[in-house]
């Protein structure tokens, strides 16, 4: 059997990681609830604070190509 991609590998810890918050939620050490409106306008204003990273040469390239693809499935 041929080694698993990084990609793979990442969606194994991901997948776990889900399974161990499903497990917490069955037996009660976890709760989940909705933001109330008051944290959601709090944490919203603390991500608008940061200060993007610039696009590497690399993500322009990566996004200029994806922008032409999905030129050229549209005109398909």
């Amino acid at each position: 059997m041929p080694p698993k991609t990084q990609r793979e590998r990442e969606e194994g810890w991901r997948q776990a990681k889900l399974d161990r918050m499903q497990e917490q939620i069955d037996d009660g050490s976890l709760s989940v609830r909705k933001m109330t409106d008051e944290e959601r306008a709090k944490f919203l204003k603390a991500r608008d604070d940061k200060p993007s990273a610039p696009a590497t040469a690399a993500q322009r390239d990566r996004a200029t190509r994806a922008r032409e693809r999905r030129k050229r499935a549209r005109s398909s």
